[in-house]
């Protein structure tokens, strides 16, 4: 009996654990848009508008991760594909300019 209780206070940590580390979507969207906000000097209606194109991406994403879990090569194309579209998205949004900027602070941090 002892040993069952302190299985199961085991196993409630580690799910507990587990679900603490996932970062949900909004979070994800609202760390990157405040990170172009600020490298790209944005404003609070373009922060507003990166943060939706942001959140859209990572809810997407996830969906197709869980609708595609047992088929990696259509997965890694719906993401790819999603990928692009979020580009567009913000190359159509802040310009090229401003996207080059972006990406040439990514590329140093």
């Amino acid at each position: 009996m002892r040993k069952l209780k302190l299985l199961l206070a085991c196993m409630t940590f580690f799910i507990a654990l587990g679900v603490n580390a996932q970062v949900k979507p909004e979070k994800k969207a609202k760390k990157i848009a405040n990170e172009m906000t600020e490298v790209l000097s944005l404003d609070k209606q373009e922060s507003k508008a990166i943060y939706k194109i942001q959140l859209e991406r990572f809810k997407e994403g996830e969906a197709i991760k869980k609708e595609y879990a047992n088929q990696p090569e259509v997965k890694k194309q719906k993401l790819n594909k999603l990928g692009s579209k979020v580009y567009n998205q913000l190359k159509d949004y802040l310009g090229m300019d401003s996207l080059k900027k972006w990406k040439s602070h990514k590329k140093n941090n």
